[in-house]
Parts: structure tokens; sequence; C-alpha cells
């Protein structure tokens, strides 16, 4: 009897065919777990003052969480809900669209909320509390500008660095939010675009590679907006889809002369892409189950330095990191 020879890509697609496609955020703890993670990473970082104070905003985002009533979060799923096209789901498209989403009024208010926690802060410099205290100051056309800056929509205007960091943090807790009111089974990676969130259509931040059932081994995207994360076939480039022999693997070993089975161990590695000469972190939790997409990108900016004097570009930039358009 004659046998078929697989097509390239068709035994990734058998292999992930039972896989879990989707995991939602766990909006209870999402924020703290990150702050405490940041928390962590200060302790030994270059950067530690930096993340000491996205730790207080991680903070303040679970609370704005914590403190909506079970009407409140109906109210707002429901508005966005409103606004989905029927025929969004089976044409493949982003559910929660960040570029297009009308955004309730709402996110201004916690937007000053993270901005006034974050200038109670013991030590804060004279000059961050003062950039604080003018992003709660400025009208709300102004700050609708920036978050259309910071989602990437048409027309937007030039990225204010320190606005677009707060902006960027309101935004997180109004998409996580929203990815709440889902059950994984609602979702589904894009069959077009499979390195965007199936929720709100952004670029992951990082992959992670998970370790506990019915996830372990299985690498997912990780979203940089909504937190959501969706199953990606490993050991293929997550910007250009590239497979094979292009993929190779780094770690913050190489800086000190070690390859291969140290690199192995590292719980941090960039995926880098000899194709489209890109790369971006994967982080493997069965070497730290503490890591934490975010957090861990920040943490090991070193690595980036690294692959940036080789020539390699970030697929994505983190969210929680910004320089103003032409810096």
């Amino acid at each position: 009897m004659a046998q078929r020879i697989l097509e390239p890509g068709e035994i990734e697609t058998l292999a992930s065919r039972d896989v879990p496609r989707i995991i939602l955020p766990d909006a209870t703890h999402l924020f703290s777990a990150r702050a405490a993670r940041l928390r962590s990473l200060a302790a030994h970082s270059a950067i530690g003052g930096y993340l000491q104070l996205l730790a207080a905003l991680a903070d303040a985002q679970q609370a704005l969480l914590d403190e909506l009533t079970p009407h409140q979060r109906e109210a707002l799923q429901a508005q966005a809900r409103g606004q989905q096209s029927s025929a969004a789901a089976s044409a493949g498209m982003p559910l929660r669209p960040a570029n297009t989403l009308r955004l309730d009024d709402r996110w201004r208010d916690w937007l000053r909320t993270l901005c006034r926690h974050c200038a109670d802060e013991a030590g804060l410099p004279a000059e961050t509390r003062q950039e604080l205290q003018r992003v709660v100051a400025a009208d709300d056309a102004w700050l609708d500008a920036q978050a259309h800056a910071v989602l990437e929509r048409d027309d937007a205007p030039s990225v204010d660095a320190v606005a677009a960091l707060l902006v960027m943090n309101a935004l997180q807790v109004y998409w996580v939010l929203l990815a709440s009111g889902f059950r994984p089974t609602d979702l589904k990676p894009l069959a077009d675009a499979p390195g965007l969130c199936p929720l709100c259509g952004s670029l992951p931040v990082a992959s992670v590679v998970q370790a506990r059932p019915p996830y372990a081994s299985y690498r997912y995207l990780s979203c940089s907006l909504c937190a959501c994360q969706w199953h990606y076939v490993r050991v293929q480039c997550s910007q250009c889809g590239t497979p094979g022999r292009d993929i190779a693997y780094r770690a913050l070993a190489d800086a000190d002369g070690d390859t291969g089975e140290a690199v192995r161990e590292s719980a941090v590695r960039a995926e880098t892409c000899d194709h489209c000469h890109s790369y971006r972190k994967i982080l493997y939790l069965e070497k730290d189950p503490a890591l934490e997409p975010v957090a861990d990108d920040l943490g090991t900016l070193a690595l980036d330095l690294l692959l940036g004097e080789e020539g390699y570009a970030r697929a994505s930039q983190n969210p929680l990191l910004w320089q103003s358009d032409g810096d």
C-alpha cells in the first residue's frame, strides 16, 4: 500500500492537535505575581530602582482589578462585547482588537489612580514625581491620543515615553479584565497571523515553555497587553515563521564564554533567527517556576545588549520600556 510522505509543517500540526491552545491570564494574581518577581529581580539589577517603580505600579494594577465589583466587570465586558463583529471569530480576527476597540472612559480614571499611587512611593526622585503629576493633570484628549499612540492606531501622535509607560499599565488592566470574560475554548491562535495575540492582536513580549500539566513542555507566546498566552510550535521563529536550522539559542552564559550545556541550563534564553535576523526571549518554567514574561524580559537586558552587538534586532519591545519617537 502506498504511503504519503508528510509535507513540512504537517508533523507539527498532527503533534499539536490535542495541545491546549490558549492560557488565559489569572486576573486574581497576574499583577501581584509580576510585582513580586520585579522586586526579586530589582535586588540584583543595575536598573533596580526602575524595577521597584514598576513593582509599585503592578501592585496598583492588581488593586484596581480587585476593587471592581462583579457588576462593574460585567458592564465593562459587555461594552466591549457589543463592539465585536459577529464574523470576527470565524474570520480569524482578534476578538478585542487593540487597534480599533473603543475604550471605556474608566481607563483614564485607572491611569490617574496608578500615577497617584506611585507618587506616594517613598524615596521617589522629585523629577519622577513631577512627571507623574504631569500625567495626572493632562486633559482627557491628550491622554486618549497617547493611548492611541501606545496601541499603534492610525494617525496617532508621537509617543511620550513617560506617559506611555503609565498609559500601558492602565490599558493592561483594561485588557486583562476583558480577557477574564472568556473561556480558553472561545479563542484559538490566528491562522493567518499566528504570531499575534488571538484576543487583542498585539505582539508577544516573550515566549514561555510551560512546566505544569496539561501545558507541560509546550511553548506559548505571551501577549504584551492582555497577558493571554497561545500555543506556538517550538524551534520556529515567532516573528517570520522560519523553522529548523536557522533557529539558535543564546543566553547570558555566552557573555562569560560558556556555551552548550550552560546555555541549555539557562532559564531565560533568546531564540534567534538567521532568516529575519530577529530574536525573542524564551522562558523555561521547568528551570525556574517564578519566571514572569514581562519582568524577566526586563531583568535580562544584558542579553539584549549582547545580541544587539551581534546584529540581531528585537522582534517586539517590552511594554514597560519606552523611548520617545525619534530617540
